[in-house]
């Protein structure tokens, strides 16, 4: 068939069906009557795969969005054969990319991917044109024969030649299958298999193997999945079939989901936004492949997968765009913002829901709605594919109702992060410990990154492009919101690459009950300065009280903790105090001694609840993509005003500490009556433990860091405890931050308790001087929270 016939026919079909109509046809049911798919059933599954990643079918004509979508395919594609190599005797196919560098050859092959895809979408500018898939077919030939063989051996980074051009290469051979000679796609066929003879492993040789595990064996899955479909090989199809079921077995430790909803990649570093986002949309993509057919994912485990959705991953998506707590080093690169991951979630989330129950299917396209909806910073339509438009129009076209971001909190102990939606707003903790490293570096990417391990609260609020506009190029690398730190400069890199180093810290953990939550780290710091601290944020349902205690290091360099770090954009939003307005001008910085608070205008206020001084700075940053990733950062440079509040403890021998609320929303009349601390109070704050009381919420939170008291509860050891007391019933949450210990007793507050009316595996005992005693068993819950209730 031409590709003339192959445009009118698609365009002819596309204009008669309904917009669910084609999106359900990117989606049909196959049956195949044998177990071993025959030449017929392979041909189905590539038109099945182009369908999928072409849109093709689902193309609306006279649709403005599909028309932008289609746009952005042309411009890609025209800069593409803007750099093809015409020359004689070319040794690279494209005039910037060099096949003698591995990123390169990557690039190269992504390249002809795109150029291949627009070649095969109906109304594309170079659909069915036959210079363009000689181009194409010419830039295989030439990649093939001097840089990507079975003669070749792997240099630099393994990812760019297992994975980069394994996923890119077999997508082009099916999307031009019918116009390649045998020989041409077992010559491509063999140059898969010979850097991926098996994607349960990475690494070739003359390296060691290893098991390949979370998004990188989904993504060589997919890759050798795709490269069965064009040579036709069912062993390998099979194969990588069934090694898809390892990726979302529940884990204990190292790469995966743990049952906390927690997703880890490279051992050590909390990946939900950025490789459990890889992980979801191959996942999704290929169970919409198979899905109907006899080569169908039926692992019934699969269910710990789907269960991800609302699990892992919803809860992180924050007005469409991925909290950067979990994105590990992605948040430096300037093409992978957070509202990119995002939207990348949603289309898969909307892609799986085809597949689902109705209620499960009608609440994930409802959460999917919200998300949307909600985004007015970067639309999810604006250059977006053909495929993702199709889903949402669809999602759009459905009419159901957008369902909101659930209010309260999620705490994920096994990656150390935390997520808290307020009214308004929403709270994400980025902690590291003894399991979870520092931050995460590597191939040129956030070298600077050191400190958002370090108690980094990002604050969201109706300020949707706070993280994304630009943040990560040009702020203060060393006063992030929430941390505390050495001010000794460290350099790029410290502590290594790839998350290998962890602090030697006692334990960072979490609890939640209701409306209020007790989360704690044992900060250690990174680069050697001695740096330690024991901070401690207690969240309830309008404001967070952060505490920090037996802070000091050995360095001799000045302390700060850093209570806001706000990215302005171009604007110079007022700062107030009890005296009036304060840093009106960039680079003034005012102490406030006196005044315990300030007003962000935009943002909310901050208030000081002991005797800190209060630093507020107003300064003008500037910085480019490129300082802080070196492997595909502009050089532009970029500038955005900051508000900056701090606490300076100096650099003496005494143990420092802090006290101080953040209330996002708050006006400068609410942020003055919350300094006066009439709602909650402050019971402990030192190296035994820190406690907070929520008179309105009847709420008392604490965290220990040994045996002690707060109030009148006592711990037994480390414990993260929330307990509310209302008539004859005290509910608690507790849990063990160690991970260690097989058991916490508390000695109980407020006189005797005799029943247990929740609780698995809570005993109630009594001491010498009559006082309830809980014990609770603790083995194997990873630092997960029980809650118990009890009555008198």
């Amino acid at each position: 068939m031409s590709p003339q016939i192959s445009r009118r026919t698609v365009l002819e079909t596309a204009g008669t069906l309904s917009l669910a109509a084609v999106v359900s046809s990117m989606f049909a049911q196959n049956s195949w009557a044998a177990s071993v798919p025959s030449a017929v059933d392979f041909a189905a599954l590539r038109t099945r795969w182009v369908d999928q990643i072409t849109g093709r079918t689902v193309i609306q004509a006279g649709d403005p969005d599909f028309a932008t979508a289609i746009t952005a395919l042309n411009n890609k594609a025209a800069a593409s054969l803007a750099k093809v190599n015409r020359a004689a005797g070319r040794t690279s196919v494209f005039t910037d990319l060099s096949l003698a560098n591995d990123v390169h050859i990557a690039s190269t092959y992504q390249r002809l991917q795109q150029l291949a895809i627009a070649w095969a979408t109906p109304t594309a500018t170079v659909f069915g044109d036959d210079s363009v898939l000689a181009d194409i077919k010419a830039g295989l030939a030439d990649a093939h024969a001097v840089a990507y063989n079975d003669t070749k051996v792997e240099s630099g980074n393994w990812w760019n030649w297992e994975i980069g051009v394994t996923r890119a290469l077999a997508d082009t051979l099916v999307l031009i299958h019918g116009e390649l000679s045998a020989a041409e796609i077992a010559a491509n066929c063999a140059a898969i298999d010979h850097f991926v003879p098996d994607p349960w492993q990475q690494f070739m040789a003359p390296r060691a193997k290893v098991t390949s595990v979370g998004a990188n064996r989904v993504d060589l899955s997919q890759a050798i999945i795709i490269r069965s479909l064009a040579g036709e090989d069912t062993a390998k199809l099979q194969h990588a079939i069934t090694g898809l079921s390892q990726v979302w077995q529940y884990v204990t430790s190292g790469d995966g989901f743990f049952r906390d909803g927690s997703f880890i990649q490279h051992g050590t570093t909390a990946y939900t936004g950025s490789y459990g986002v890889v992980l979801l949309t191959g996942l999704s993509k290929l169970f919409a492949l198979l899905g109907g057919t006899a080569s169908e994912i039926s692992d019934p485990s699969r269910s710990i997968f789907l269960d991800a959705v609302e699990g892992s991953y919803a809860p992180f998506i924050i007005n469409g765009a991925m909290a950067d707590a979990v994105r590990g080093r992605s948040i430096s690169r300037e093409a992978n913002t957070g509202y990119d991951l995002g939207a990348s979630a949603i289309e898969a989330i909307l892609l799986l829901a085809r597949a689902m129950d109705p209620a499960t299917a009608g609440r994930w396209r409802g959460l999917c709605a919200g998300w949307i909806t909600h985004n007015t910073c970067r639309p999810i339509l604006a250059g977006a594919s053909v495929p993702r438009t199709a889903l949402v129009k669809e999602l759009q076209a459905s009419g159901i109702a957008p369902i909101a971001e659930t209010a309260g909190h999620r705490l994920f102990p096994a990656m150390d992060r935390t997520i808290h939606r307020g009214s308004g707003w929403a709270l994400s903790l980025s902690m590291s410990s003894n399991r979870i490293a520092w931050y995460e570096c590597g191939n040129g990417e956030n070298n600077r990154g050191y400190y958002t391990g370090s108690g980094m609260t990002h604050f969201y609020t109706a300020d949707l492009g706070q993280y994304d506009d630009a943040y990560w190029a040009t702020a203060n690398y060393n006063r992030l919101p929430g941390t505390t730190v050495d001010t000794t400069p460290l350099p790029d890199k410290v502590e290594g690459e790839w998350g290998a180093a962890r602090p030697a810290n006692e334990w960072t953990g979490s609890a939640a009950l209701g409306e209020v939550a007790a989360v704690g780290q044992h900060l250690v710091g990174p680069g050697g300065t001695g740096l330690s601290a024991r901070k401690s944020w207690f969240i309830s349902g309008d404001l967070a009280v952060c505490l920090g205690a037996d802070i000091s290091t050995r360095s001799g360099a000045r302390v700060e903790s850093i209570v806001d770090h706000r990215n302005l954009h171009e604007g110079n939003n007022a700062l107030t105090t009890a005296s009036g307005s304060i840093a009106e001008s960039a680079g003034s910085a005012v102490i406030l001694d006196d005044d315990r608070w300030v007003h962000l205008d935009g943002f909310g206020g901050y208030a000081v609840l002991d005797a800190s001084p209060l630093t507020v700075l107003r300064e003008s940053r500037s910085g480019s993509w490129s300082a802080v990733n070196l492997l595909a950062g502009s050089t532009t440079v970029q500038q955005r005003n900051f508000a900056t509040v701090y606490i300076d403890h100096g650099a003496g021998d005494t143990p420092g500490s802090y006290a101080y609320v953040v209330a996002p929303g708050a006006s400068v009349a609410q942020i003055r009556q919350i300094a006066q601390g009439n709602n909650h109070t402050v019971i402990r704050n030192d190296a035994t433990a820190q406690s907070v009381e929520f008179k309105s919420e009847k709420t008392t939170a604490a965290t220990f860091w040994k045996a002690g008291t707060a109030g009148d509860l006592v711990a037994s050891g480390p414990a993260c405890v929330v307990y509310s007391r209302h008539g004859n019933v005290l509910s608690l949450a507790v849990s063990e931050p160690t991970q260690k210990a097989s058991s916490i007793t508390l000695t109980l507050p407020d006189g005797t308790w005799s029943t247990v009316l929740e609780g698995s595996g809570a005993v109630l005992g009594a001491d010498a001087e009559g006082r309830s005693i809980l014990t609770l068993d603790t083995a194997g819950l990873g630092g997960q929270t029980q809650t118990v209730k009890l009555r008198r």
